[in-house]
């Protein structure tokens, strides 16, 4: 890749991920910063994969979306809210690591946003609605504005992508039951701790717990996990520290936040540092988060704490298990 396309590709992903998360303030939805989430992943080399992780981001975020609001509605017992949240993270990994495919990006965003209805639910359950369907907003405007900016200029594949890899189904099952129980843990620790900064964490095991159990192969994103999470929290806290200390209100917290922002993309748009940036980004972004919505300087690092330890956590117990995933 020469400078000239890092740079304009950075570019793409700096204007369509400070679109969407402009658009999702000005709109007043109660957790704009995850409009910028789809940008660093729905964004691929080819077209058609692009526009396969768009729509099934859509479709997943719909599923986890209603199979999280009914979670809510209808089991109020702790332990059988854990348990049957155990077994929905669970299906949904497995379903993924099953696919083994790009299509299979909808059970993984059915199993992430599960998480993300469910944690912050348990705990505030009168805003439960409001949250998963923000997240839906949020969802529409990332994928829309992703896809404006870089459907243009990315490259047609040559090849079809396969619909299915068989990567054995006694292994699918394995990767499940291990994300459903970490998911689970994160739950319990949740409900016991009764903070909402805790979210992050419980969040955190969700998502990477996830992410690791849909893949065949995690070594490599196992290597570089912390690093990047550890380098998201500490940009989200300087970047609530800087709003605190400038007493900048929403129009210059959103200028501040379109700064870092650039940074995270040119560390998204470069080959060498793709996948790191990718995950840098989605910590910043869920991280800053915290404090976005009423919390504290405070909050928001005990929130990025709470997601450091969640990412050793999940990346020790899948380095322990990688004998039995690469078996």
């Amino acid at each position: 890749m020469t400078r000239d396309h890092w740079t304009f590709r950075a570019l793409q992903l700096f204007l369509a991920a400070s679109v969407a998360l402009g658009l999702a303030w000005a709109l007043g939805l109660p957790n704009p910063f995850w409009a910028a989430m789809p940008v660093w992943v729905v964004s691929q080399s080819w077209r058609e994969d692009l526009l396969i992780r768009g729509v099934l981001r859509i479709l997943g975020t719909l599923l986890g979306a209603a199979l999280g609001l009914l979670l809510l509605a209808h089991v109020t017992a702790p332990l059988a809210l854990v348990l049957v949240y155990i077994l929905g993270v669970g299906l949904c990994t497995f379903a993924a690591f099953w696919i083994g495919t790009v299509y299979s990006y909808g059970a993984l965003m059915a199993s992430i946003t599960l998480g993300v209805v469910v944690l912050p639910g348990a705990l505030l359950p009168a805003e439960a609605w409001d949250m998963a369907l923000g997240r839906v907003w949020c969802t529409l405007i990332g994928v829309a504005s992703v896809t404006l900016f870089t459907f243009p200029f990315t490259p047609r594949r040559e090849a079809a992508q396969p619909l299915r890899q068989d990567h054995g189904l006694r292994r699918g099952l394995h990767h499940g039951a291990v994300a459903g129980l970490i998911a689970g843990a994160g739950l319990i620790l949740l409900l016991l701790v009764g903070q909402f900064w805790m979210v992050a964490g419980a969040l955190t095991l969700t998502v990477f717990a996830s992410i690791l159990g849909s893949m065949p192969d995690p070594r490599p994103l196992i290597r570089y996990l912390p690093p990047a999470a550890a380098l998201g929290v500490a940009a989200a806290v300087a970047y609530r520290g800087l709003g605190d200390l400038l007493g900048l209100g929403d129009p210059g917290l959103y200028l501040l936040g379109v700064v870092f922002i650039g940074a995270g993309a040119l560390l998204r748009a470069h080959p060498r540092s793709a996948p790191f940036g990718l995950d840098s980004n989605m910590c910043f972004l869920l991280t800053a988060e915290v404090g976005a919505i009423g919390h504290g300087l405070s909050q928001e690092a005990a929130g990025g704490i709470a997601l450091v330890c969640g990412t050793l956590l999940v990346t020790a117990v899948h380095r322990r298990m990688l004998p039995v995933h690469l078996a």
